[in-house]
């Protein structure tokens, strides 16, 4: 039996996937945040990727605020990142948006405005910034099994700590960028 634990890949991604599960998409919903109804979302398993969420929220009739969620393979983050759009013509609720493809939002140029939470809203250079070395959605180093537990649990605060507060980022979007105003189905409207 070896000192050190080391867990497998798929292991480390059911862990993530779990933690989102069970901290991070309970509080996006406390926050008004549900599956995306375009045709195109992600919501569970992506082959050989890993995990994939979309979540949107309206706000106002006309601003569509969509989290995205990846929890990939190989990789040790929870990757959430945020986007706002303004919709034109205005909406009454998420589910007149039930079935259209929402691919463009995705894409350039709708993508430039895509801030990724704890990492593209830093104010100042990252050294300084204790958010940036701490509090970050990512499972941390352990070297025990007990150790990947404490990271784990430690990971799942943070995540809950912040979708809880995830105001504090769509205000901050809004301090870095502005909403683009376009179509249902994401494609820009000329001003």
């Amino acid at each position: 039996m070896g000192l050190f634990y080391t867990a497998s890949p798929k292991e480390l991604l059911q862990i993530r996937n779990k933690i989102f599960l069970d901290f991070g998409l309970p509080a996006l919903q406390k926050n008004g945040f549900q599956k995306s109804p375009f045709s195109t979302a992600w919501f569970g398993k992506s082959e050989n990727v890993g995990y994939s969420y979309e979540l949107c929220r309206l706000v106002d009739r006309d601003k569509l605020e969509i989290i995205s969620v990846h929890i990939v393979r190989e990789d040790l983050w929870i990757q959430v990142s945020l986007n706002i759009f303004e919709l034109q013509p205005h909406i009454d609720s998420l589910s007149q948006l039930a079935n259209l493809d929402g691919l463009k939002f995705h894409l350039p140029p709708n993508s430039v405005s895509t801030m990724r939470l704890k990492s593209d809203d830093i104010k100042g250079p990252p050294i300084l910034n204790y958010n940036f070395w701490f509090g970050q959605h990512k499972l941390g180093s352990y070297h025990t099994k007990a150790g990947l537990a404490n990271r784990a649990e430690e990971l799942g605060k943070i995540i809950e700590s912040d979708l809880n507060n995830i105001d504090h980022f769509v205000k901050r979007w809004h301090e870095i960028h502005k909403p683009m105003l376009t179509t249902w189905e994401g494609a820009p409207v000329k001003q």
